[in-house]
Order: C-alpha cells, then structure tokens, then sequence
C-alpha cells in the first residue's frame, strides 16, 4: 500500500483512538478512592506550591513519590481544580508512550510498523481505561517505554559498533543509554522502584545475551539517575527522616514479599489479565506465534527484536506474577510489547496477516459472550444494584460492535487500514457504549453530590467533620481539607499514615481523636456539617437526634448544619 493510500486509515484509526481516550473524558466525577485521593494530593500541592512533600487532607501523603503529583498541581493551577485537570496528566502520558511507540515501530519494522504499533496501542482496555483515570500507571507506562526504546537503541548501536571493530571507548549509543537512565530516574519519582526494575530485568539479559552489557553500564548516565532522583529523596529525608526506611522496606520490600497490604491474587492472576488488557491484539497473537517463531536472523537465532519484545513481556510477568502485591494495572507497562509483536508478525505481509482470522473469530465470540451474559455480568463482578442494572445495555451494544467488527475485519484481513480500523473499533466505542454506565459508577463511588449539598447550606464558610468516614474526593469537591475523626486515620487510605498515625495526628490541624465529632456538635460555635458512614447506627442516632439528615447515599450520610439555623431548609 502506497503512502497516498495510506493516509485516510492512518487517519481513521487515529481519530479512532483519540475518540476511545477523550469522549467523555470528564463527563463523570472523579472515582473513590484512588482519583478523588489523587486529584486531592494535586490539589493541595497546587495551593500550597510545594512540589516536593505530597499532602492528602493536609498531612504527608508518601505512600507515592511527587512526580506525578506535582504534573497534576500544574495543570490545576492553569486550567483549575476540575476533573478534567485532574485526569489531563493520564491523557498526555498516554499519547507521548504511543508517540514513542510509532518512532519505535518505524525504526523495527519500517513505516507499516509504526502505525501499527501505535494503533495496536493505544486501542486497547488498559491504555483507555488508564490513560483517563487519575492513576500513575500511565506516567510510570511512559517512562519504562523509553527507558526500554533507550535500552535497545543503545544495545543496538553497541553492536554495530563492535562489528565496525571500534569497540573501545565509550559507545556511541551513550546518549540512548542516557535517555533510559533518565527515563528510569523520573520513572522512580513517579512510582518508585518498580520503574528502575522493570527495564533493567528486560535489558539487562538481552545485552548479556547480545554481548553489549557494556551499553548498559555507562558512568555517566547511572550519575545522571542518581542526581535526578536524590535531591527529592534529600529533600523529603529532611520533613520526614524514616522515609527511606519506608519507601523501600516497607512500600517496596514488604509489598512484594507479604500479603499485609491485602492485595495478593493467584500465581496465575497476571497470566489472566495481560490477555484481557490488550485485547483484540491478543487475538492476533494467538494466531500469528507461527510466523513470529519463524522470523530468524542472519545467523538462524530468533531475531533480535522478536526476542527482546519477547522478554519485555515474560520477564515482568514472571516477576509480578510472584509478587504478593497484584493489582491490574501492573501490566499496562507491558502492553506496548504485544502491539509491537504484532507490527513483528505482519512484518513483510502486506496481503498477508497473520492472525486476522483467529482475531476475528476471537471478537465473534466475545461479542456472543457480552450479548448472552449481559443479564449477568453485574452479578460476576460483584457490582451494585445500580451498576448491575445499568450493564446489560452496553454490554449488549458492545457485543454487537465486536461481531460487526469480526465479520468486517475477515471480509477485510488482507488490507491492513481495514484489518487495524475494524479491530480497534469495538474498544475505542467503549467510552461512547458505557457512557451511562460510568454516570452511574459515578455517582455511587464519588463525592460530587456530598459536595453540592454541602455547598448549598453555606459552601466554604462551612466546617466539615467526616466522623470515621472520609469520602476521599469531597475534599477536592469542597476545595478545602476536611477535619476528620477518627482512631487511625485509615480512612485516607494511606498506609505511611496508618503506620505514623500518633505522630502525624498530634501535628495535624485536620485530624482529630475518634469522639471529636461528638465534642464539636455539642459545643458547636461555628457552622458545622457532619460526614458519617450510612451504616454507622450508633453516630447516626446521635446526629439525627439533634441534627437534620441533609442526604443519604447509601455509602454516607450527611447531617447539619449546627451554629445555623434555617439553612438546612434551603436544601430541602
């Protein structure tokens, strides 16, 4: 296919892409915990200015480095405290790792390559579902890409260097080599440890293997790497001495090794996701192993490309797959590779792709699935009566798209354009299908009508006490921090908090003891509302003997106000 005639795919399968990420992007509230908890953090650093110390509620939140934080606080203060702000970040860390993946893909596999590995992707579940949530992953995504890009690039040139005879001295890929350490070190600020991991245990055996380990070892870039990230360790190691201990003991060290943190899951678990997150282009795979076996070099060893995508995904797998910590969106690193292995396997067949079937037939019968099951799928992911009631219709749509898609792309397997467009259909109208959907996931997890109804009885001048409970966005609603009462303090869901809580409570001006509630209703001097969990009886008969009930979501209740009067009315 001629450039000429490629252009108006390249460009539906873009516009293709950008709808799945932006449509609808801000139309639901921020989700609990995790976006109403981040977008918070932003927040906060966004009005205080701090860029180092993130602050949830106004006491050290460092359960996560300040990178990601602080990119959020930027696009608050210029475009304000809103949920698109918030989820901006996710979005533009998304498109610059499909950006690199293009260049990449251009450079392995030729100009089909390229927009291959862009659209194989950027339409896939994880990359949309991530790329417009407020969550790291998509910036910690970012940063291993191009640590890893950097990584080949280097080893790459290291070999051609060798074959040149010029192997002293200092390799003339340094500067890729450069680029990954750098990538690595804001990927440590980011997320941690993990982003130093992940790229090392890929490259590192693929230069062993190559015999370039030395385009990995480079004096200059491993200073860089430590000059990016220990003025902020330094930093932060002066507000807070036992960081360190912290940071790498226990968020690290313990969250691989033990299942304290509770979020253990089968050996297999990884093995189940990363199928689920790259779909359909897991389909194609399936299909295309043959061809992507057969692909050798000049020596009759696997092709280096193949093999280094290859280990790219294998190994992180391997190692988060014996981690004690499982959470989906780890594997969002490993994404890029699968659609990479896909621009591998049609490499050369431009009338000829291998896996078109497989990947057609696969979408017929997930489609089948979500069109029969629709009725049920509520009931297997255990959702609410709301969010279960409001499934059955996009999963039925969806089904239809993904079987309209799989007939399309067999009549259409051996034009590439149609092949890529019809297969990242039924993921980029997932956004369009469950629009409702997310309304009302929406209003059961987030705090935006807490908020509203806290804002009609007084707004800023009113004093909010979260009794035990702490709807981790209404801080972010209200644009002010909340004073909570509680035991622990794990209701900010933060564990550096839980594990310090008696020497950040006695500092902190929003945290108070487990009956302050009850102390500031009493002797109420100023106005004040009350956030209480719904199924909290005991708090509630207390409030509702002398306070009104203002709203009820089924997760929290609000009473109030006290040190006003006819106010509540205005609500009613």
């Amino acid at each position: 296919m001629t450039s000429v005639r490629k252009t108006p795919w390249i460009l539906a399968c873009a516009v293709a892409c950008l709808v799945g990420l932006v449509y609808d992007f801000s139309g639901y509230p921020l989700l609990d915990p995790d976006e109403g908890r981040n977008a918070e953090v932003a927040r906060e650093m966004s009005v205080s200015g701090d860029l180092v110390l993130p602050r949830l509620n106004a006491v050290p939140y460092l359960d996560k480095p300040a990178l990601y934080f602080a990119v959020g606080a930027v696009t608050m203060k210029v475009l304000g405290p809103t949920a698109f702000a918030a989820r901006l970040p996710s979005l533009l860390f998304t498109i610059a790792t499909v950006l690199i993946l293009a260049w990449f893909g251009r450079r392995l596999f030729g100009s089909d390559g390229a927009w291959t590995a862009t659209v194989t992707t950027a339409a896939t579940p994880f990359a949309i579902a991530y790329g417009r949530t407020v969550i790291f992953d998509s910036a910690l995504t970012f940063f291993v890409v191009l640590a890893l890009v950097g990584f080949y690039v280097s080893i790459e040139i290291f070999e051609r260097q060798v074959e040149a005879g010029r192997s002293s001295g200092r390799p003339r890929g340094e500067w890729w080599t450069t680029l990954a350490w750098g990538a690595m070190a804001f990927g440590v600020l980011t997320k941690g440890p993990v982003a130093l991991a992940i790229p090392l245990m890929v490259a590192l055996p693929f230069s062993i293997w190559r015999r370039a380990w030395r385009a990995l070892a480079d004096p200059i870039s491993i200073l860089l790497f430590l000059a990016v990230i220990t003025p902020w360790v330094l930093a932060i190691s002066r507000e807070v001495p036992d960081f360190l201990h912290y940071a790498l003991i226990t968020e690290t060290a313990r969250r691989l090794t033990t299942d304290e943190f509770q979020r253990s899951g089968p050996l297999w678990y990884f093995v189940a996701v990363l199928p689920a997150a790259a779909l359909p282009w897991t389909f194609v795979l399936i299909g295309a192993w043959r061809a992507l076996r057969e692909q050798r070099d000049r020596y009759g060893n696997l092709d280096g490309r193949i093999a280094y995508l290859l280990l790219w995904i294998a190994i992180p797998l391997l190692f988060f797959s014996i981690s004690q910590s499982k959470r989906p969106q780890y594997v969002l690193p490993l994404v890029p590779a699968i659609g990479l292995l896909v621009a591998a396997a049609w490499r050369g067949h431009p009338q000829s792709h291998a896996g078109a079937r497989t990947a057609a037939v696969g979408l017929a019968a997930l489609g089948a699935f979500l069109i029969f099951a629709s009725g049920v799928i509520g009931n297997l992911v255990h959702a609410g009566n709301a969010v279960a009631q409001a499934i059955p219709l996009p999963a039925m749509v969806l089904g239809a798209v993904c079987i309209m898609a799989a007939v399309c792309s067999w009549i259409g397997r051996r034009h590439r354009g149609i092949l890529l467009l019809t297969l990242a259909m039924p993921v980029s109208v997932v956004p369009i299908a469950g629009s409702r959907l997310m309304d009302t996931i929406g209003s059961e997890r987030s705090s935006l009508e807490i908020a509203r109804t806290l804002e009609q009885i007084g707004g800023s001048g009113t004093r909010v006490v979260a009794a035990a409970a702490f709807p981790l966005s209404l801080p972010f609603y209200l644009r002010q921090t909340v004073i909570l009462s509680t035991a622990d303090g794990s209701e900010l869901t933060s564990n550096y908090l839980t594990r310090h809580f008696n020497t950040w409570s006695a500092r902190s001006a929003t945290i108070r003891p487990p009956d302050y509630w009850h102390e500031a209703m009493t002797a109420c001097n100023r106005p004040t509302a009350f956030v209480v969990r719904s199924d909290d009886e005991e708090k509630r008969t207390v409030l509702g003997a002398q306070l009104d009930l203002l709203l009820d979501t089924g997760k929290y209740a609000v009473y109030g106000p006290c040190g006003m009067t006819n106010l509540a009315d205005a609500i009613r």
